[in-house]
């Protein structure tokens, strides 16, 4: 029997170049190799009759002897054509392969084979095309059962994958399972030495269901043990409680120019409450755009400042956390309260303010804070899991386990079941609904041909003092990719609408340009603003109330909705126009159901059943999670996972008492799989 643990190099029965293949990639042992998984299985355990083979796409498995095989080359492309007639009880079938010229060599005529493949059309008439084919008196491998197909890595095809583990898998000793046998029973699952076996070499349907589930279930236990200790290690850690100022905060509520919605109050009252613990708050703020997430932290770091504590507010963008600064200090300043800008290219006042807001710059090592007890990070999954972790830290006592009330916000509207994996350590508000006097967007997908409709809707809107966005997929001209650019879109512009002031705004202009251009937006001295999705975050310009996005099917759809959101903040009517790049049917009708849908978190489910959760949470940072077998869109496996998680930890805190589970587990993660 042949070890899980044994290396590599020392089994039989793999091939010195292969072997050689496998150590190169990192891959060392029995269990290494193991954790290539089968992206796809195909059920050819069932044998079909020559004479019911249809031209249906479908693959068919036919058991039959083979008459006058013959190779030839194509006159025109010069390709290696293979062709015999297949021969069964019920009648026949001719059958041509592709640049295989050793098979007219090796096929008998008087063997029976196993063949899979599709009848196709050919010119001649009907065609079994390019069938994979084996002795049918030999154990098959590639048809005659479940057949597993992989993903190729570093050379090696899903034919010799599969001749690997045919030979390996009856041959293997038992693989130890990292989770207690009484918890696996409880939970119904298979044990990890069958499932791995399953996923190879599978018996049946059922089995190979079943094996699926464990591992799926190990993907997501394992991002659910990590969220969870965070939230154990939060529950033993301290906090410097910040009682409620209610008469104050309601005195700062009566100042605002808007009335509060019932979400917003929620919202409000969850934070003070959770800042008014010993133990950290750790809490994220969901609403849709233009829900009003920002008073909800600003009124917390209001009352912060009431009991001398200082907060700090990080954002994504330096033209965010100005727009933060402008539109806070004057409330700050009718309250006596200090606010401080920090970013790469401007600082206005210091880090001793009651709240400081800034970028990145919050967390450089230069910067210090006197007394920081709340921090607010404003659109979290667009920073890297040690930025947040150090901006904590900044306002920590380490020594006596001291940290500050944290809380996330953010604009992208998380389905409950991503919600549950990626932030399952945070305790959640979502502000369901906009404030009262918002009118609902009108959107319109409209294609080329049709786009002077949304010209003559900018037109009608300049024309009564409002001002437009047009969105750009690309900064600058791109050879390879078909899409418009800010710099050519604008000049343009500038030809369609010769009375109008336009501007340009992207990524590569430096801070202090950015700034001046967003200013002079805000400011109505621009009429039109051609820019990237540098502006989909927060960006608040109420003036503005139609807007253009070129290149739309390279957006997800929660992304343009997101851009969407940069209009209809004023009681104005606003309007958004989506315009593909190409006309294509697939693509009109995915940027109609975005046209007819203003649910952003049915827009968030939509993209995470299309795309993926990459597509919600931006750019997928570093070791973000990609699944192969769970199910991102299936809360009620997640919500198992996550109470088995914490099963598992009141049992072992430290999961000490499970040494093998934390290396183990990792069975099924993305890092052991071929893409």
């Amino acid at each position: 029997m042949i070890s899980p643990t044994a290396r590599l190099d020392k089994i039989p029965g793999i091939g010195p170049a292969t072997t050689e293949k496998l150590l190169s990639l990192g891959l060392l042992t029995v269990l290494d190799l193991l954790r290539i998984l089968p992206r796809a299985w195909d059920d050819l355990t069932q044998l079909h009759q020559i004479q019911d083979l249809q031209p249906n796409g479908q693959k068919y498995t036919i058991k039959a002897t083979l008459e006058n095989p013959k190779m030839f080359r194509t006159s025109r492309r010069r390709m290696v054509l293979t062709q015999a007639t297949a021969h069964d009880d019920t009648g026949s079938v001719d059958i041509t392969w592709f640049n295989q010229p050793y098979l007219v060599k090796n096929l008998k005529t008087e063997t029976g084979y196993y063949l899979t493949g599709v009848l196709v059309q050919g010119k001649r008439g009907l065609m079994f095309s390019n069938p994979s084919v084996e002795i049918a008196e030999k154990t098959p491998i590639h048809s005659g059962r479940i057949v597993p197909t992989y993903s190729s890595i570093g050379g090696l095809t899903t034919k010799i994958l599969r001749r690997i583990f045919l030979r390996l898998i009856p041959n293997l000793d038992t693989i130890v399972d990292p989770l207690p046998s009484k918890l696996v029973k409880k939970w119904g699952l298979l044990d990890l030495d069958s499932a791995i076996r399953q996923l190879h070499l599978p018996t049946n349907t059922a089995k190979l269901e079943a094996a699926k589930e464990r591992l799926a279930f190990d993907e997501l236990l394992g991002v659910q043990l990590q969220v969870q200790a965070g939230k154990n290690f939060l529950s033993t850690s301290k906090a410097k409680p910040i009682p409620t100022d209610l008469a104050f905060i309601k005195q700062v509520i009566r100042e605002l120019p808007f009335t509060l919605t019932n979400g917003q109050k929620r919202a409000i009252w969850d934070l003070l409450q959770d800042n008014d613990k010993p133990v950290p708050t750790n809490r994220l703020i969901e609403g849709d755009v233009g829900s009003g997430k920002t008073i909800v932290a600003t009124l917390a770091m209001f009352n912060a400042a009431r009991f001398d504590f200082q907060s700090a507010l990080m954002v994504p963008t330096e033209v965010l956390a100005h727009q933060h600064y402008e539109n806070l200090k004057p409330l700050a300043d009718q309250f006596n309260l200090t606010i401080s800008l920090q970013t790469q290219s401007k600082t206005i006042g210091d880090t001793s303010a009651d709240i400081v807001i800034g970028t990145h710059k919050l967390i450089h090592k230069t910067v210090e804070f006197n007394n920081l007890n709340l921090v607010v990070v404003d659109e979290q999954h667009r920073f890297g899991v040690k930025q947040r972790e150090a901006l904590k830290l900044a306002g920590s006592n380490q020594q006596k386990h001291i940290y500050p009330h944290f809380v996330s916000l953010t604009a992208t509207p998380i389905p409950r079941s991503l919600a549950l994996t990626l932030f399952g350590d945070l305790d959640l508000s979502i502000i369901p609904q906009p404030p009262a006097h918002r009118l609902p967007i009108i959107s319109q997908a409209i294609s080329n041909s049709h786009r002077k409709a949304a010209y003559d809707q900018i037109k009608a809107q300049l024309e009564m003092g409002h001002q437009a966005f047009i969105v750009t997929p690309l900064i600058e001209t791109s050879l390879k990719l078909n899409a418009k650019s800010v710099e050519k879109e604008a000049d343009a512009i500038r030809n369609l609408f010769p009375n109008h002031r336009v501007g340009v705004l992207h990524g590569r202009l430096d801070s202090n340009t950015k700034a001046s251009v967003m200013e002079q937006f805000k400011n109505q001295e621009l009429d039109i603003l051609v820019t990237t999705t540098v502006i989909e975050v927060g960006i608040d310009v109420p003036n503005a109330t139609v807007m253009l996005i070129e290149g739309a099917e390279r957006f997800g759809l929660s992304q343009l909705h997101q851009l969407r959101g940069r209009v209809g903040r004023s009681n104005h009517q606003s309007y958004c126009f989506v315009i593909p790049t190409e006309e294509d049917i697939d693509i009109m009708e995915r940027l109609e159901l975005f046209a007819t849908t203003t649910d952003g978190f049915k827009l968030a489910e939509l993209d995470l059943e299309l795309r993926g959760p990459g597509s919600l949470t931006g750019i997928s940072q570093a070791g973000f999670v990609k699944f192969r077998l769970a199910d991102w869109s299936d809360p009620a496996r997640i919500e198992f996972a996550q109470s088995a998680a914490k099963e598992l930890l009141h049992l072992s805190p430290t999961l000490e008492d499970y040494p093998q589970l934390m290396e183990q587990l990792n069975i099924a993660t993305p890092n052991y799989h071929a893409e």
